[in-house]
């Protein structure tokens, strides 16, 4: 065959009752992490060859994965976004969560619809895994 195959990109597709769409945060399936699972946001998704479907994804930290760790002002449900990208296979994608700045996690955990929910995350920040800098939601640097 010559040439690239093509993809067949899509802007949402369907999984089970859900509608997962270009954007979307998303919880993915990692064995043996039942307390820090790993969270993305979908970039892209295709259709390649061999009806593979596959997402790409772009990557949350959490605290604990950081260089500075855990902070008590963290919270339990903070994340921090990042420029780390790859590409996984759909199925890997367990259900969609999530991912807002810290006010709107704030009025959200007081209503009753979100108060004991497990998929909703607030922004800490930004991390750089290849530098280990920290960046608080401002962009200042955090210090280690």
């Amino acid at each position: 065959m010559k040439g690239k195959a093509k993809k067949l990109f899509y802007k949402a597709i369907v999984r089970g009752k859900e509608i997962i769409r270009l954007g979307d945060c998303a919880v993915f399936l990692s064995a043996g992490r039942p307390n820090l699972p790993y969270i993305g946001r979908i970039q892209s998704m295709w259709e390649s060859w061999g009806n593979n479907m596959v997402v790409r994804v772009k990557w949350f930290y959490h605290p604990e994965e950081t260089n500075l760790g855990k902070n008590l002002h963290d919270g339990k449900c903070a994340l921090y976004q990042s420029s780390h990208i790859d590409e996984n296979d759909v199925q890997t994608i367990s259900h969609k969560c999530q991912v807002v700045n810290v006010e709107q996690y704030e009025q959200m955990v007081k209503t009753k619809k979100y108060q004991d929910s497990e998929d909703l995350y607030h922004l800490a920040g930004t991390y750089e895994p290849t530098t280990g800098m920290i960046f608080n939601t401002d962009g200042v640097p955090i210090i280690c």
